[in-house]
């Protein structure tokens, strides 16, 4: 995985930077807020399908570096590591620390091709989706609504490979007012600091706030905080540890239903 090093797709950065600089030493207006999960809400896909495809790609990729078995090893080991981050830095700074000390190589070596990797190879596993056109309509619908909207994936791709993917569920072009990746998080789902992050970035009431995902334990422990939440069910995951019921769940066609009757409100 590798920072991308490429121009901003989207307006929600410089966004936030405006918004955090006028709120400063002023009161801050609370605006109503819905969190979207992409893979398996927003983007329809067979996660387990998806990674062993993604992991078979990028480790037949650096064979010329690294042989695919020893780099399929530290990528598991390392990722494990940045899904325990609870702060001690950035996912891209935890992943990488463990990363190239696994392979043994430097920084200078693994970049450039992570990045030829994610610039050019990534873009091919589009053949293993199935986008609902659902997606942009309903997401364009609660903007519509004056609702703000987050792309609250797991940060643990890298920007480069989140901004494709939302490419593929044709969500790209829409006023993201943030997008967590693992360039910008310094935790993942479902740790309760990943949302927490979230909430003070964005200065969020999560009373004003909906969590829309596909999984019981990573989406709808926002529930926890405060959020209201839609589990959608085409994808789900559900591993038996949520420990928490979500207040409404359906199809992303109920999910349609639900955003044109105005249910969110």
């Amino acid at each position: 995985m590798i920072k991308g090093v490429t121009k901003p797709l989207f307006i929600v950065y410089t966004k936030l930077e405006s918004e955090q600089a006028t709120c400063k030493g002023m009161c801050i207006c609370v605006r109503k807020t819905i969190l979207f999960d992409l893979d398996g809400t927003l983007l329809p896909l067979n996660i387990d399908l998806f990674i062993e495809k993604y992991i078979n790609a990028i480790s037949k990729f650096c064979a010329p570096l690294v042989e695919p078995r020893a780099f399929t090893r530290a990528l598991w080991f390392s990722t494990d590591k940045m899904l325990q981050n609870e702060g001690h830095g950035t996912n891209e700074e935890i992943f990488m620390q463990h990363f190239l000390a696994q392979l043994k190589k430097n920084k200078e070596e693994v970049y450039p091709l992570l990045e030829k990797f994610y610039t050019q190879e990534f873009g091919k596993l589009q053949k293993y989706i199935e986008p609902s056109a659902l997606a942009q309509s309903i997401v364009q619908k609660v903007v519509d609504r004056g609702w703000d909207i987050v792309l609250a994936t797991n940060p643990v791709f890298p920007r480069l490979a989140i901004e494709e993917r939302m490419r593929w569920a044709k969500i790209d072009g829409l006023p993201w007012r943030y997008i967590t990746t693992y360039e910008n998080s310094r935790s993942s789902k479902p740790s309760l600091r990943y949302y927490e992050e979230i909430i003070d970035k964005l200065q969020l009431d999560p009373a004003q706030c909906w969590m829309v995902g596909n999984d019981m334990e990573e989406d709808i422990v926002a529930g926890k905080l405060g959020f209201r939440t839609y589990l959608v069910t085409d994808f789900l995951i559900d591993k038996g540890k949520g420990g928490q019921v979500p207040d409404y769940q359906g199809s992303l066609q109920d999910f349609w239903v639900f955003v044109e009757n105005d249910t969110l409100n």
